[in-house]
């Protein structure tokens, strides 16, 4: 059995009951330190007793989750957690740019030794309304950002992507994934 420690990064400030998005009135500062020093914490007793993982999550404009970018956070992670693996559950790829998604997954998993598991989501309806994604587009957002970025990391040389959703000319990622052939998706 494995086990793991999911950190919400639940703000620990007072906020306006669960509606969305909430006010960004309600937010403070202080709240907002001693939430991230709290999931930090959290996540270095965790990796001390014994946890197989810890993980993070991205959710946007609310409070139950303050951590719209989990890579930022992860990456405080890899020099808090010693032993136990990262798992990131998010990147919400249809919403963001799949080769900055493969880039920051890379240097995180560089940066942990090889510790890095790469949760690639979907997101939630409003998510796209706020990004002005079209929510229709989300299945094969996903489908081609997750093959583009699985490339990213496995392929030598540089390459052009010509896809339905996403274009680039060149693409050499570094630093590369720590994993062969890539992090566990």
């Amino acid at each position: 059995m494995k086990a793991a420690l999911f950190t919400p990064c639940t703000y620990h400030g007072p906020s306006e009951g669960a509606g969305w998005p909430t006010p960004g009135r309600v937010y403070s500062d202080e709240a907002a330190a001693e939430t991230f020093q709290t999931a930090l914490d959290q996540a270095r007793l965790a990796d001390e007793v014994g946890f197989d993982w810890v993980t993070v999550a991205e959710h946007h404009f609310a409070p139950f989750c303050i951590t719209p970018n989990p890579m930022v956070l992860a990456g405080a992670l890899t020099q808090t957690v010693k032993r136990a693996k990262i798992a990131l559950l998010g990147a919400d790829i249809p919403i963001l740019n799949p080769i900055r998604v493969a880039e920051e997954f890379a240097m995180l998993d560089a940066m942990s030794g090889g510790r890095v598991v790469a949760g690639m989501l979907r997101g939630t309806p409003n998510e796209y309304i706020t990004y002005n994604i079209n929510p229709a587009e989300s299945r094969g957002r996903f489908e081609e950002a997750l093959q583009l970025i699985k490339m990213a990391w496995t392929e030598p040389e540089p390459f052009g992507w010509q896809g339905r959703y996403y274009q680039y000319k060149t693409i050499s990622i570094w630093p590369r994934p720590a994993q062969k052939p890539h992090p566990p998706i």
